[in-house]
């Protein structure tokens, strides 16, 4: 009996934990990228990829030169300093669609002085790094 306490235990304590850790996910990463759940959605590369950034929106652009595969980061402040809150909308292209996702709050989890941005939406595990240009 007391083992199947202990085991029930263990999964309830298991279940509680978050296993999308923006210290894991997100912070190692170098690369302008969007991942949603640990999962690589977009990875930017110079060769095949172009950036925008419009300082008046706060709004990034990440889009291949297809426009096949890209993102569009849209906030409501500019994200520039760490713990700082923003909310943002979100639309990216996955393989069928285009997908959206409004009212996000991200975090502002670490900046570098090239303009890098590494922005965590830990309600929805999405983590996406950014430049401004």
């Amino acid at each position: 009996m007391r083992r199947i306490i202990t085991l029930m235990l263990v999964a309830v304590c298991l279940a509680g934990c978050n296993i999308y850790d923006v210290e894991d996910i997100l912070l190692p990463r170098t690369d302008i990228s969007l991942t949603m759940k640990g999962d690589d959605v977009l990875i930017y590369t110079p060769y095949t990829y172009q950036l925008g950034y419009n300082a008046e929106k706060n709004e990034f652009r990440v889009f291949d030169d297809d426009m096949a595969h890209w993102f569009v980061l849209s906030c409501d402040s500019r994200p520039s300093t760490v713990g700082q809150e923003v909310k943002a909308d979100l639309k990216w292209t996955s393989p069928s669609s285009t997908k959206t996702r409004n009212n996000l709050t991200f975090r502002v989890e670490k900046t570098d002085a090239g303009g890098q941005i590494w922005l965590w939406c830990e309600s929805d595990a999405i983590g996406v790094i950014v430049k401004e240009l």
